[in-house]
């Protein structure tokens, strides 16, 4: 559960680059020898553009399941005692219950202020911040948090790897777009493709998918991709929630070469940890529920959308209504 760029260290502008941001640059015209992989990403593909979702969009759900029950937590801490006592009729505050909820108070208040602050960031607000790649245009379309739209030439943005928040273990990364000033030193901008990993492989393969829409259209990558989030002008099901946050790792490939002979006792291994965590799978789950009911659904402007215009007969037309009835676990690229 990474929130970095939207809860925990957001992306600074208005400064110069670093020399470690250059160092790993990604480059529109450089291909990298790897499998392009989109990770579940992709809510529509066709041949002006292709749209997908947001970084967080996979952990949807979690800070709005910890802080309602957080909140829950402070409700029971604070009236706890009139439903501990040993009489069952025993409604009425006596002198002990109203003495400990007046201790309580400066305690719960400022907990409850900051589940609900968290809350908000996850809840509502808008459904996800989609992303979109207009192909022919060779612009880029960021739907902000803040509900505004971000628009920059694909051939201008300056993308590089960037360190998320660390707390423990590893170092995470993610996949940086940066918009920057005529000096093509000052960043003004920034917004993250989805995805991020402590392994810098997955990631390169996330940049690829995109880098080889963009530069070699929808007829090299097409069949990759074999599912989209069915979320146009509308809200994420139950059902669909459910099922991203129990896919493994939102699209798991073993990119290890320590790893690709044990694919198999991996993926049975991650189930038995699916099975051992269904129990905390289902809270977030309904946290997920929560936050995607509160939050408006996301829509582009007229301008945009004038922009994007479909053929109506395309041939790499992709989207939800051609996912198969369940996900399958590798690319169809050889069907």
């Amino acid at each position: 559960m990474d929130y970095t760029g939207l809860l925990a260290k957001k992306y600074r502008v208005n400064r110069k680059l670093t020399e470690e941001e250059r160092s790993n640059q990604l480059r529109q015209k450089v291909g990298l020898d790897v499998a392009p992989f989109y990770d579940l990403s992709v809510v529509r593909m066709n041949s002006t553009y292709l749209e997908c979702v947001d970084r967080w969009f996979v952990y949807r759900g979690w800070m709005s399941a910890i802080c309602l029950s957080g909140i829950g937590f402070g409700f029971v801490a604070m009236f706890g005692s009139l439903f501990l006592s040993s009489s069952p009729l025993h409604v009425i505050p006596t002198k002990f219950d109203l003495h400990w909820m007046l201790f309580s108070i400066p305690f719960v208040t400022p907990f409850w202020a900051l589940m609900i602050w968290a809350m908000f960031n996850d809840s509502f607000g808008w459904t996800h911040f989609p992303i979109r790649f207009n192909y022919r245009k060779r612009k880029v379309y960021v739907f902000r948090p803040n509900g505004t739209v971000l628009e920059a030439k694909w051939d201008k943005i300056f993308f590089t790897l960037g360190r998320c928040e660390r707390y423990a273990g590893s170092q995470n990364w993610d996949i940086r777009g940066h918009v920057l000033d005529k000096d093509r030193e000052t960043v003004l901008a920034t917004f993250a493709l989805p995805g991020d990993s402590t392994e810098i492989g997955e990631l390169k393969q996330t940049w690829e998918f995109f880098r080889r829409y963009m530069e070699e259209g929808p007829a090299s990558l097409y069949r990759d991709v074999y599912w989209c989030q069915d979320i146009v002008g509308k809200r994420e099901t139950y059902k669909a929630g459910l099922r991203n946050l129990l896919f493994p790792g939102n699209g798991f490939r073993f990119n290890s070469s320590l790893l690709e002979g044990f694919a198999f006792y991996c993926l049975l291994f991650l189930r038995v940890l699916t099975m051992l965590f269904f129990p905390v799978v289902v809270v977030v789950s309904l946290g997920r529920w929560f936050a995607m009911r509160t939050s408006k659904i996301p829509a582009w402007p007229a301008e945009v959308e004038a922009q994007c215009a479909v053929d109506a007969f395309d041939p790499y037309r992709r989207d939800a209504s051609h996912n198969p009835e369940k996900i399958p676990l590798e690319s169809i690229r050889d069907e």
